[in-house]
């Protein structure tokens, strides 16, 4: 029964609270119950085939469903801009070392990067649920709010490359950044929509007034970063994030790209449903500090973030996976199952695989990961199998 197992004495993380101490039982690779503590002879009785499962017995640890990186440039030794199936698949394997169990490599616009990531993706050999297609972001983005973006991938809004843009993808574009107040831009919203692709708002100086919204669901890209940010009068992006018209609204809680006061904000003002947590790490996050590539700019990591070496601007995240809900939760002072759905469930959400994915409930596939007390050092449940008896 190897995709059959119990867990016992562990906090579990579900959608809305913590279980702690509770009973996990696993059967066929989905879960077939949640129950709390001291409820296993019950659980045996009523599903006798589990006795042969191996019972895993915890203390001091948290199970939680695999994190989503939704919004992600590169990690470790690989940028996404230039990777092949090799490195995605090498990609994976870093990213489980940091609870990520689903990744969406997010890429500028540059034909023929975008034409070697769709390859890569087909050839990659990754299920759909780990690896559910790409994030362009831009080029149809203001100039005046480009942030990292280097301003020669940027474009006007224009019909036909839009449609280019959706070929070029082959029916992997998952989200696309738009500035929604550059001309045209909102004749942009159905060329993507019938891509399959979800319109993000952002890199934008709209006004509020100035917002033509998408017809469909949208997102918006990265809260507070390359917008206007809160005003009491005129309004932009940052104002329409609290609307409740956004079907998401992105966060980096690297706590680098946003400071304290405004996690906090966010986290009080943005309901649990939509606030989806993103570390927009780059080429060589999740390692040690040093000098990376980036689209052929050298670029510095260090306890600043990364940023262009000639500019010094932030460009990106050294952080990723269960860093950033570790960072999150700390620094919003938020409880960890909400930090947690704001990186799994919420995003899964956004991509349409919530119905089997992102959270610990009966039914869904047991997409786990064990961590401990401490958010370092999540591994999966699988890996401690061949230690345990059967129950």
């Amino acid at each position: 029964m190897a995709d059959s197992y119990i867990l016992e004495g562990a906090d579990l993380v579900l959608p809305d609270r913590i279980l702690e101490r509770g009973i996990l039982a696993v059967q066929e690779g989905h879960i077939l119950a949640v129950q709390p503590p001291g409820s296993l002879e019950r659980l045996l009785s009523e599903h006798p085939a589990l006795r042969q499962a191996p019972l895993v017995h915890l203390q001091n640890s948290f199970v939680i469903p695999s994190l989503v990186e939704i919004h992600i440039h590169g990690c470790a030794s690989w940028g996404f801009e230039q990777a092949d199936a090799a490195d995605l698949r090498a990609a994976h394997s870093f990213l489980e070392t940091k609870a990520v169990g689903c990744f969406v490599p997010t890429i500028l616009w540059d034909e023929t990067a975008i034409a070697r990531l769709v390859t890569a993706i087909r050839q990659s050999g990754l299920p759909q649920w780990v690896l559910p297609g790409l994030y362009l972001e831009g080029p149809f983005v203001n100039p005046l709010r480009r942030g990292g973006i280097p301003q020669d991938t940027l474009r006007l809004p224009d019909i036909k490359l839009a449609r280019h843009a959706a070929e070029l993808a082959s029916g992997l574009l998952k989200l696309i950044t738009i500035a929604p107040e550059l001309p045209g831009a909102a004749d942009l919203y159905p060329v993507f929509a019938d891509a399959g692709a979800m319109i993000a708002l952002g890199h934008s100086d709209a006004r509020l007034g100035d917002i033509a919204l998408p017809p469909g669901p949208f997102i918006m890209t990265h809260l507070f970063n390359a917008m206007r940010g809160i005003d009491h009068r005129e309004g932009g992006l940052a104002n329409l994030a609290f609307s409740g018209l956004p079907s998401a609204v992105e966060l980096n809680g690297d706590g680098i790209h946003v400071n304290r006061t405004c996690l906090r904000l966010a986290s009080r003002a943005l309901s649990p449903e939509q606030l989806v947590l993103i570390s927009d790490a780059v080429v060589g996050a999740g390692t040690d500090y040093g000098r990376f590539s980036y689209y052929g700019q050298s670029i510095v990591s260090s306890p600043r973030g990364v940023r262009y070496a000639e500019s010094d601007m932030l460009m990106g995240s050294n952080r990723v996976g269960i860093d950033i809900v570790r960072l999150f939760s700390a620094e919003a002072e938020v409880p960890l199952w909400r930090a947690i759905q704001a990186m799994s469930l919420v995003p899964r959400r956004i991509l349409g695989q919530d119905r089997d994915f992102g959270s610990i409930e009966t039914g869904k596939a047991a997409d786990l990961f064990l961590c401990d007390r401490d958010l370092e050092h999540p591994i999966r449940p699988e890996t401690l199998l061949r230690e345990e008896e059967p129950a």
